[in-house]
């Protein structure tokens, strides 16, 4: 089995990259050779996207060249590295854009053969993949981001979803994710299956005896509005608890600038930087309390990783996160879900509802904080049950699954 991997952004930054790398490395235990296509910066060496894999078989699309004058492009429209928003975006770079990525895809496929494409996200990419190479089976991974660029780059959705409708699987995250898919794409139903999400359960395990002695926060993401870091900062400042919120994450422009601001100006705020999974998993048997208050997401891999690593969790009511950490979690208080505010669009809150908020993050501190504080232990039999299957190893099987029933068709 010959599988090509296709992502238009850099491997391992974000969510979906950590994905990839996943997904790639437990195939190369399997003995499945692999290739890459993938979009880095012009001054990017390929051996930095720590890919298994030998770095002539990764495929890289350049940017911040004379083909493509601008940054990676990035799904989520604020990104961990200078990137450019799918929304900014007229013919001129889609066509830029498309015929770098189609030279790309045409180098990839006549070197390496492929016996499937794995493409990732719903867009771009992988509608090219489909109209290139219609005769070489095609399944894509969704990641939520996609579901966003059709509200913020609408002037593309219609373009990408003609060719995207003709993928032989899609698979998504959790079931909720699946319905969304099937009405905003019009897939066939039996064309969307659930494969989920993973993390590594050899780096993210419990380790009682490294917690701080300090109550000690960690929020782990890329530093922009969207994410909620802006008030989780606000509502932590409120606080006179003897705690310490750390920052793990990167990001790039105003936002980020406002963020590593605000978090300067509270000695008991520490910015760690992005982190390598290793760096993140230390920092997780660290600390007491992971707190993601976004106000979007696909599937945080983050909220399996800090749980996994005894932390407790505050994160946003959103879609299919109760399906991920389950409901016995939250009932027992291991898991404090915040209402989702308001928003405009899918992503921005406004001012008006932005007290309300800060004050439901501030609550949901306190509490977690106070069971910290009274060392209380939650063994949650269903949520052991969801971490034990949630390990990279069993999402590949799944994945690995609808390989085999899309080439045997």
């Amino acid at each position: 089995m010959r599988i090509l991997h296709c992502l238009s952004q850099i491997p391992g930054k974000t969510g979906s990259g950590v994905y990839l790398q996943s997904i790639v490395r437990e195939a190369t235990e399997d003995q499945i050779e692999q290739a890459i296509v993938c979009g880095l910066p012009q001054t990017m060496a390929v051996a930095e996207t720590n890919l298994a894999v030998n770095c002539d078989k990764i495929f890289a699309t350049r940017f911040e060249n004379d083909a493509l004058p601008f940054p990676v492009a990035g799904m989520s429209d604020v990104m961990p590295y200078p990137s450019t928003r799918f929304s900014t975006f007229d013919k001129k770079r889609l066509d830029l854009y498309e015929q770098a990525f189609t030279k790309t895809l045409r180098t990839a496929v006549t070197k390496f053969s492929p016996d499937l494409i794995h493409s990732h996200h719903l867009w771009i990419l992988s509608a090219l993949s489909r109209k290139i190479f219609p005769e070489i089976p095609l399944v894509i991974s969704v990641h939520g981001t996609e579901l966003r660029q059709l509200e913020l780059a609408p002037q593309l959705a219609h373009k990408i979803i003609k060719n995207l409708k003709r993928a032989d699987k899609v698979m998504v995250l959790n079931h909720d994710q699946r319905h969304k898919v099937i009405t905003e794409y019009k897939f066939a139903p039996e064309q969307v299956v659930v494969t989920g999400t993973g993390y590594r359960q050899d780096l993210f395990c419990r380790d009682y005896c490294t917690k701080e002695t300090r109550p000690t926060i960690i929020y782990a993401g890329k530093l922009s509005r969207a994410k909620g870091v802006i008030w989780l900062i606000k509502a932590f400042n409120h606080m006179n608890e003897n705690g310490e919120l750390w920052l793990a994450g990167s990001g790039a422009g105003p936002e980020a600038d406002e963020i590593r601001s605000l978090a300067a100006a509270n000695p008991r705020i520490k910015l760690l930087g992005a982190l390598s999974q290793i760096e993140l998993a230390e920092r997780f048997r660290q600390a007491h309390i992971m707190a993601l208050p976004s106000l979007y997401e696909g599937l945080p891999l983050v909220l399996l990783e800090a749980l996994a690593c005894d932390c407790r969790v505050i994160v946003t009511d959103l879609p299919g996160i109760r399906e991920l950490v389950t409901e016995e979690a939250i009932n027992e208080g291991l898991v404090s879900c915040i209402t989702k505010p308001p928003l405009t669009g899918p992503d921005t809150l406004q001012r008006k509802d932005e007290k309300a908020f800060i004050e439901d993050i501030e609550e949901a501190l306190k509490t977690q904080l106070k069971r910290v504080e009274e060392q209380q232990f939650i063994c949650c039999h269903h949520l052991q049950k969801t971490l034990d299957e949630t390990g990279w190893h069993n999402v590949f099987q799944r994945i690995r699954t609808v390989y085999e029933e899309v080439l045997k068709n």
